[in-house]
Protein backbone atom coordinates (compact mmCIF):
# COMPACT_ATOMS: atom_id res chain seq x y z
CA UNK A 1 0.00 0.00 0.00
CA UNK A 2 1.15 3.21 -1.02
CA UNK A 3 1.91 5.74 1.75
CA UNK A 4 0.09 8.55 2.43
CA UNK A 5 0.75 12.32 2.43
CA UNK A 6 0.64 14.06 5.76
CA UNK A 7 -0.42 17.39 5.55
CA UNK A 8 0.58 18.72 8.90
CA UNK A 9 4.53 17.71 8.55
CA UNK A 10 6.45 19.72 6.84
CA UNK A 11 7.05 17.97 3.52
CA UNK A 12 8.45 20.68 0.49
CA UNK A 13 10.84 22.60 1.84
CA UNK A 14 10.01 26.59 1.16
CA UNK A 15 13.27 28.76 0.39
CA UNK A 16 10.96 31.76 0.47
CA UNK A 17 7.33 33.05 0.40
CA UNK A 18 5.77 35.40 -1.54
CA UNK A 19 3.14 37.74 0.26
CA UNK A 20 0.20 39.97 -0.72
CA UNK A 21 -0.62 43.34 1.56
CA UNK A 22 -2.76 41.75 4.16
CA UNK A 23 0.56 39.10 4.80
CA UNK A 24 -0.96 36.15 3.15
CA UNK A 25 1.02 33.62 1.47
CA UNK A 26 0.32 33.52 -2.10
CA UNK A 27 3.87 32.11 -3.92
CA UNK A 28 6.79 30.26 -2.82
CA UNK A 29 10.27 30.37 -4.00
CA UNK A 30 11.82 26.87 -4.09
CA UNK A 31 15.15 25.49 -5.25
CA UNK A 32 15.13 23.76 -8.37
CA UNK A 33 16.37 20.44 -6.64
CA UNK A 34 13.34 20.83 -4.26
CA UNK A 35 11.49 21.07 -7.44
CA UNK A 36 12.93 17.84 -8.70
CA UNK A 37 12.42 15.96 -5.52
CA UNK A 38 8.84 16.71 -5.31
CA UNK A 39 8.60 15.51 -9.50
CA UNK A 40 9.97 12.40 -8.20
CA UNK A 41 7.64 12.22 -5.61
CA UNK A 42 4.63 12.76 -7.92
CA UNK A 43 5.86 10.14 -10.10
CA UNK A 44 6.04 7.40 -7.74
CA UNK A 45 1.87 7.48 -7.18
CA UNK A 46 0.80 5.07 -9.54
CA UNK A 47 -2.31 6.57 -12.36
CA UNK A 48 -5.05 4.70 -10.93
CA UNK A 49 -4.87 6.49 -7.35
CA UNK A 50 -3.79 10.19 -8.75
CA UNK A 51 -7.43 11.07 -8.67
CA UNK A 52 -7.63 10.37 -4.82
CA UNK A 53 -4.81 13.06 -3.96
CA UNK A 54 -6.65 15.61 -6.56
CA UNK A 55 -10.01 15.80 -3.92
CA UNK A 56 -9.10 16.28 -0.96
CA UNK A 57 -12.38 15.55 0.90
CA UNK A 58 -12.47 11.72 -0.23
CA UNK A 59 -8.26 12.00 0.52
CA UNK A 60 -9.24 12.97 3.97
CA UNK A 61 -12.24 10.50 4.41
CA UNK A 62 -9.85 7.49 3.21
CA UNK A 63 -6.88 8.81 5.94
CA UNK A 64 -9.69 8.59 8.35
CA UNK A 65 -10.37 5.31 7.60
CA UNK A 66 -7.44 3.96 7.57
CA UNK A 67 -6.35 5.41 11.07
CA UNK A 68 -9.54 3.83 12.31
CA UNK A 69 -8.44 0.54 10.60
CA UNK A 70 -5.28 1.03 12.62
CA UNK A 71 -7.01 1.41 15.74
CA UNK A 72 -9.23 -1.64 15.03
CA UNK A 73 -12.25 0.73 14.42
CA UNK A 74 -13.47 -1.52 11.58
CA UNK A 75 -16.37 -3.83 11.05
CA UNK A 76 -16.74 -7.06 8.14
CA UNK A 77 -18.30 -5.40 5.41
CA UNK A 78 -20.62 -7.30 3.61
CA UNK A 79 -21.21 -6.50 -0.05
CA UNK A 80 -24.23 -8.62 -0.62
CA UNK A 81 -26.04 -5.88 2.00
CA UNK A 82 -25.13 -2.46 -0.64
Amino acid sequence: MPATLKPKEKLIHVKEYITDKKGRKVAAILEMREIKRIECMLKLIPHSEKWLYKNKAVLQCVQKGLKDCCKGRISKLNLDEL
